[in-house]
C-alpha cells in the first residue's frame, strides 16, 4: 500500500510550515492575559466572579488597586467569551470581559502582547484601548 498523492501533499504543506514557525510563536499569536483592577474609590472592595462556558476562575475580593488576571489562549475548540460578575458596596453587574471580534481584540493588543487591561471605576468599567492609548468608558454600573 503506498502514499497518495494527496497525502504527499499534505505532508509537504506540514513540513513546510514546520520550518518557518518557531515553537510556540503560533500558540502565543492567539494568547491573551486579561486583568481587571480596581480602581474603586474610597477604599471599596470588588468582588469578581469570572467564568466562561465550562470554566469556572473562581471568586476574588480585590482592594484598591489589587488585580486579578488570568491568561487564555483562543483557538477552535477554546472558549471565545468570559464573562465576569463584578460587585461593589450595593451595586453589580455581570460585564462581558474577553470576546474574540477583531474590534475588540485589536483593543487588546497592547503592542502585540495580547493584553486586555480592565478598570472598575465608580463610574465604570473601563478598558484600555492600546490602539488609541486610551482609557474607553465600555459599560457603566446602571446600563
Amino acid at each position: 500500500m503506498g502514499i497518495s498523492s494527496v497525502n504527499l501533499v499534505v505532508l509537504f504543506v506540514w513540513i513546510c510550515l514546520l520550518s518557518h514557525v518557531k515553537y510556540g510563536e503560533a500558540i502565543d499569536e492567539y494568547k491573551y492575559t486579561v486583568h481587571i483592577t480596581n480602581n474603586l474609590g474610597n477604599s471599596n472592595q470588588l468582588t469578581t466572579h469570572c467564568y466562561t462556558n465550562g470554566s469556572d476562575l473562581g471568586v476574588h475580593v480585590l482592594s484598591t488597586s489589587q488585580e486579578f488576571q488570568w491568561t487564555l489562549h483562543r483557538g477552535l475548540w477554546v472558549p471565545k467569551t468570559y464573562w465576569c460578575d463584578m460587585t461593589a458596596e450595593n451595586r453589580s453587574k455581570t460585564v462581558q470581559v474577553f470576546y474574540d471580534m477583531k474590534a475588540f481584540t485589536d483593543m487588546c493588543a497592547d503592542k502585540g502582547l495580547g493584553e486586555c487591561f480592565w478598570s472598575v471605576r465608580d463610574d465604570g468599567f473601563y478598558l484600555k484601548d492600546d490602539e488609541h492609548g486610551n482609557w474607553k468608558l465600555i459599560v457603566d454600573w446602571n446600563s
